[in-house]
């Protein structure tokens, strides 16, 4: 875990909400900095709100520092980015996979969706085991900061909702990550469990983008289906994927006249494989296919 840096704060305990990542997007793509007390009065929101917004932008790679980055543009360019206004769940899929596969930031939903092996777990394992990849770093952060960055990443994606003493209400702002419906409750909230099989809305070709990028990560043009499925970091753990449904999203791009020669699964003496030749540099071009509504 190295290369990662531990976040486990920043969001303010908000877990993300809509129109959130366009407006941070908006507002550094023009210049200004989310750090000056201007954001306060051009974003309508309190101080501990820019903080949040600006710790979304920064795990779901839309921008670093002061800049934006070239996939946050890619995506939100208003005049020719792939999906300006979030509107397509598909979208969600792929900013699910820049917060959790992110290789700056380690954060809660990191462990989450790569380490945790458990079919149920509650808010305690999940923070143990955070706390046990953590303990890797320089400087362990406590125990309340990690249970506070759980609670956040728990209520971003399973919509857990929160009396508010203060205001006598449900803090149930819903997050669009609530919709990719990866995490469930059980036991009346006490226990979760990720959602493993197939995602009808995830498209083959986002699928194919984040295999092309994890397989360039570790400088390989092909992987075991076990690899693939239950590898840290691999699209199989960040989406929470059975083996039919990374066989059949393989095999569509197989099929595909366009991708049939980079992506290929196949199986001998007993060992399944998934090869992808593509390189990085090559790998937005799926999602160009996808956005402009490409077929065959």
């Amino acid at each position: 875990m190295s290369h990662q840096r531990v976040k486990f704060s920043g969001h303010q305990t908000f877990p993300l909400r809509y129109g959130w990542l366009e407006k941070g997007y908006e507002f550094v793509s023009n210049k200004h900095s989310l750090n000056d007390d201007s954001a306060i009065v051009v974003l309508g929101v309190g101080k501990n709100m820019v903080s949040s917004i600006k710790y979304w932008c920064e795990v779901a790679n839309i921008i670093q520092g002061e800049e934006t980055t070239s996939f946050g543009t890619a995506l939100l360019n208003e005049n020719n980015g792939y999906d300006p206004y979030l509107e397509d769940l598909a979208t969600w899929w792929l900013l699910h996979w820049q917060i959790v596969a992110n290789l700056q930031y380690m954060t809660s939903a990191t462990v989450l969706f790569s380490y945790l092996s458990k079919p149920e777990f509650s808010k305690h394992d999940l923070s143990e085991a955070v706390l046990n990849l953590a303990e890797d770093g320089k400087k362990t952060p406590s125990d309340n900061i990690i249970m506070r960055d759980v609670e956040c990443y728990l209520r971003s994606y399973c919509g857990v909702k929160r009396f508010d003493k203060k205001t006598n209400a449900l803090d149930a702002f819903a997050c669009p990550l609530q919709e990719l419906n990866l995490v469930q409750p059980v036991y009346e909230g006490e226990m979760f469990r990720l959602a493993i099989g197939r995602k009808v809305s995830l498209p083959a070709e986002i699928l194919g983008y984040t295999i092309c990028e994890f397989y360039n990560r570790h400088k390989r043009s092909a992987m075991t289906i076990q690899s693939l499925l239950y590898q840290p970091g691999s699209p199989g753990r960040v989406f929470a994927l059975d083996e039919n449904a990374v066989v059949e999203a393989v095999q569509e791009l197989q099929e595909h006249s366009k991708w049939g020669s980079y992506f290929s699964f196949t199986e001998a003496a007993g060992l399944a494989q998934v090869q992808c030749s593509m390189s990085f540099e090559e790998a937005p071009g799926l999602l160009e296919h996808y956005y402009n509504g490409g077929g065959n």
